[in-house]
């Protein structure tokens, strides 16, 4: 049973294991916007919540119409949630691709080995590039990692195929203690394999205090978003500081020129389902449309110089010291920023990137990943160990310390974010129409995504539409043996 309020759409599957999902969210996560809220009393903005704890209200519309708070239900049960399971003693390994938190996630494994003597967690960790290509090749001949991650679509899929996840259903950290949207891409058939322990918000982060000084406000269409870029520019400023070069956070700006792209959601999962099959190519009108934009925004200076030369070292970096106004990739960028410029924290907030000038279906994009999955193949007693880690994971506390510590919003239930103000700063993003990134609905990623994406990469950075489109479609046929 989901909370009034919450919709969830599901996609057909085309070829893969696992449903994918996209959903319109009521937001269970804090928003800024949120005040005054008491049950049963007006309210102004439907699906707007008050937090993601077991007190939390949501504003619903009822049969007659009025907008009223209304308590939600977080998770798939109504009971509270519980304590971390305790752990036989052992070894195993945490495979995983962000070593960006392996301090904060060493601090919480110490605190769990200390609370359950005898038991030792190594942290095994991938750049995400490398990890998307080379984690199942690597942990399905690894028993000892008992514990790893997958990333929601494809990678899942491959881990789900590979028989390779144990079904996590029966314990009761899972029904109590994790938001029950959040599940959704871990789900097949009714089961759960795992904890989406992310909640992503895969829309531009801009430079608020930048914004302020210059008197721009945020563009809320398509023509106003290439006048801004023309604006910004002038400045001496770089607009949009697109990684084009590293393609893992240069598709996610292809999340918000999706969004939009169809009168409805169906039609666009169709869509999407035919290119990632085969039964259509880039050439298709929608496509084309899409690869325009692309172009319009470097031909309207949004992109730095070069920009497929530009990669994600240098993005953040530019972001960081005031050299560009928008970093165009996600909530989780948030942490890399204020490492390298600690007075970058609080001057962040999220913008919706709306690349049509009708009134937009969707004003952003969500996604939930980072999907904590225990070992099928791994000895009973390392699972029990990757279990029982996972458990103490999913407690708020420590959910908490992860929350605050990354700069990343989590899926857990009780979770306060008071301690983290760029955390604070994004949730006004959360009580918007957001869409489940659709980006990750090409379940055919080394085939069909990876080469799309290059090729509006390629466009993005000035080459030629048709002929990028028309090449890179012919590679996509051969690829799939259509």
């Amino acid at each position: 049973m989901k909370a009034k309020g919450i919709t969830t759409f599901s996609a057909r599957r085309f070829g893969a294991v696992v449903a994918v999902a996209f959903a319109l969210v009521a937001t269970t996560l804090p928003s800024a916007t949120a005040a005054g809220e008491v049950f049963g009393k007006a309210c102004t903005t439907e699906g707007i919540s008050t937090g993601q704890s077991t007190t939390s209200l949501i504003c619903t519309m009822g049969a007659n119409g009025k907008l009223t708070w209304t308590r939600v239900r977080l998770g798939s049960s109504t009971a509270k949630p519980v304590a971390a399971l305790k752990a036989q003693p052992g070894t195993i390994e945490f495979h995983h691709w962000r070593p960006e938190d392996k301090v904060v996630l060493q601090s919480i494994i110490d605190k769990f080995e200390a609370l359950n003597p005898g038991v030792h967690i190594n942290q095994v960790i991938m750049n995400s590039v490398d990890y998307t290509n080379l984690a199942y090749a690597k942990i399905s001949v690894n028993k000892k990692a008992a514990l790893f991650v997958t990333s929601r679509g494809g990678q899942f899929d491959q881990f789900m195929a590979g028989g390779m996840m144990k079904d996590i259903s029966s314990n009761r950290y899972v029904s109590q203690n994790v938001i029950a949207s959040a599940l959704t891409p871990a789900t097949v058939s009714g089961r759960v394999y795992g904890v989406p322990y992310q909640s992503l918000f895969n829309n531009p982060l801009y430079n608020s205090e930048m914004f302020a000084k210059y008197g721009w406000t945020v563009p809320k269409n398509w023509t106003e978003l290439l006048g801004f870029c023309k604006a910004v520019k002038a400045k001496g400023i770089i607009p949009f500081a697109w990684p084009a070069a590293t393609r893992g956070n240069a598709g996610q700006i292809m999340n918000s020129f999706l969004m939009n792209s169809a009168p409805d959601l169906a039609t666009l999962t169709a869509r999407i389902a035919a290119i990632d099959t085969g039964k259509a190519d880039l050439t298709s009108d929608w496509f084309v449309d899409i690869a325009k934009k692309y172009k319009a925004m470097n031909d309207g200076g949004c992109f730095p110089d070069n920009v497929t030369g530009y990669n994600d070292t240098v993005a953040p970096a530019d972001f960081a010291s005031g050299k560009a106004a928008i970093y165009p990739t996600g909530t989780f960028g948030m942490s890399t920023v204020t490492k390298l410029n600690p007075s970058m924290a609080g001057k962040m907030k999220m913008m919706s990137m709306i690349t049509v000038d009708t009134k937009p279906l969707y004003q952003g994009i969500t996604n939930n990943t980072f999907i904590l999955s225990v070992n099928a193949k791994s000895t009973s007693r390392d699972q029990s160990i990757a279990n029982a880690f996972l458990s103490f994971l999913a407690t708020a506390p420590i959910a908490q310390e992860y929350a605050v510590g990354t700069s990343q919003h989590v899926s857990i239930i009780n979770v306060d974010y008071a301690a983290n103000i760029d955390l604070l700063n994004t949730s006004d993003i959360m009580g918007k129409k957001l869409l489940l990134a659709p980006r990750f609905l090409f379940v055919n990623v080394g085939t069909v995504r990876n080469p799309l994406e290059d090729a509006l990469i390629a466009i993005g950075g000035g080459a030629d539409i048709t002929k990028t489109l028309t090449d890179t479609s012919k590679t996509i046929k051969q690829s799939l043996g259509a």
